[in-house]
């Protein structure tokens, strides 16, 4: 049975983290920003200014994508083929726990509207996919002595 090569997980978490904390940024400064502006206007509050305390806040967000996406594939390689098909397959479920699931419940609160929701998922489930990809690319079993 192949052991976790920790050295080699962990590169693959910081691969797919930082694809997916790049892709968000971008995606939420320039694509969805009038979005995101109608949610603070309905809420009747002023967006908030940018800090680089946010920046720390999105990047553990992004970080535990990672690490999910990461760890899943990890277990799947167990029993599917190692490769795109599995890593595709961790990152729809990590997709799944974070990015449809866990926006959801902030829609009745009027924190996220319907179509923001479809729009960062629609994103999130590409890059998650992608960034699933990439980081599973470096990612290689220790084989086991005995087996």
């Amino acid at each position: 049975m192949p052991q976790t090569n920790w050295a080699r997980l962990i590169i693959g978490i910081f691969i797919a983290s930082i694809i997916m904390f790049l892709t968000d940024g971008f995606f939420h400064e320039r694509v969805v920003e009038a979005d995101w502006k109608a949610v603070y206007a309905s809420l009747g509050v002023v967006p908030p200014a940018h800090a680089t305390m946010g920046l720390v806040y999105f990047a553990i967000y992004e970080l535990g994508r990672g690490i999910l996406v990461m760890a899943l594939y990890v277990m799947l390689r167990v029993c599917w083929k190692p490769g795109p098909a599995a890593a595709a397959l961790a990152g729809i479920v990590t997709w799944i726990a974070f990015s449809v699931t866990g926006p959801a419940q902030f829609i009745p609160l009027g924190f996220f509207s319907h179509a923001l929701w479809i729009k960062v998922g629609a994103f999130h489930l590409v890059t998650s996919i992608i960034a699933a990809v990439a980081g599973a690319a470096v990612y290689k079993d220790v084989r086991s002595k005995t087996a």
